[in-house]
């Protein structure tokens, strides 16, 4: 079971085209959906203490990315952004979900971006947090390549040392936020076991964007999802630039800067996040 999802039981494994994703369920089965997407290095864990808010009204469906938290190693290889976001169309189609809202932090929201663009029809509301795929403050290429390099890759993610593991995670953090111990102790025991399976799937990911991060500008300009725009006001991984980016192409949308906030947005400030998503999604009616 993914770590901090004891409330939500074991979940249940959906088998599809190329990879398997464990996925949580939680809310009225018949109310409107909503599927929250993780980053790099995370899992369905980093929305403990939003989904609750969020499960009054809404079916609540939280998914591990391939690799991630229950879900086992993809069994294709080749990701890339529109593939990642053809496996999400097709978790989508087993669930039967018509076009639920979507809200994704770091990687998962720079997908659930890609999604909206390529399948506008299978998205009724876009939450955007954290996400890279227009621009990052420093680029993660140089992690990714180490870590997804076959022999290399495992190496270095079970020799990090867990006192440098959560170095580099505060620092990723607002000034004023102290990440969750117990949370950061179970990220690190994935990262060590499981670091190279993710990077590869996340390099695919990466390499999307294109190395000026020019490559969903075009797909996402103009689109007519209502998206939600939610980044950290102090996040030095994902600058306010890149918020503001994706505002500019994305008419109508709203962006919001959480005070203090880094590049966790749903940990250092859940209950400000689970307040913004869930007004949101109200407005769907």
């Amino acid at each position: 079971m993914t770590p901090g999802l004891s409330a939500l039981g074991a979940g249940r494994t959906i088998a599809l085209d190329g990879a398997d994703l464990r996925v949580y369920e939680a809310g009225p089965v018949d109310g409107p959906p909503v599927v929250l997407l993780h980053g790099f290095l995370t899992n369905a864990t980093t929305w403990r203490d939003v989904w609750p808010a969020l499960a009054e009204r809404h079916r609540v469906v939280l998914v591990d990315l391939p690799g991630c938290g229950g879900s086992p190693a993809p069994r294709a290889g080749g990701w890339t952004a529109g593939t990642a976001a053809g496996l999400l169309v097709s978790l989508f189609d087993a669930l039967d979900l018509a076009a639920p809202a979507v809200v994704g932090s770091q990687m998962g929201g720079s997908l659930a971006a890609w999604l909206a663009a390529l399948h506008p029809d299978r998205v009724s509301r876009l939450v955007v947090m954290a996400a890279g795929a227009l621009g990052e403050g420093a680029a993660n290429l140089g992690l990714y390549r180490a870590l997804a390099t076959p022999v290399l890759g495992p190496l270095v993610a079970r020799l990090l040392p867990r006192g440098s593991f959560e170095q580099k995670w505060a620092a990723a953090h607002g000034p004023a936020s102290t990440p969750d111990p117990d949370a950061v102790a179970a990220y690190h025991q994935q990262f060590a076991t499981r670091g190279a399976v993710m990077a590869r799937f996340a390099l695919g990911v990466r390499l999307s964007y294109g190395e000026s991060f020019d490559a969903l500008a075009g797909p996402l300009d103009g689109l007519a999802v209502p998206t939600l725009l939610l980044f950290g006001a102090e996040d030095r991984l994902v600058p306010p630039s890149t918020g503001r980016r994706f505002a500019e192409l994305i008419p109508g949308s709203r962006l919001v800067l959480l005070p203090g906030c880094g590049d966790f947005p749903q940990e250092e400030a859940p209950e400000a996040v689970a307040a913004a998503v869930a007004a949101f999604l109200a407005e769907a009616g």
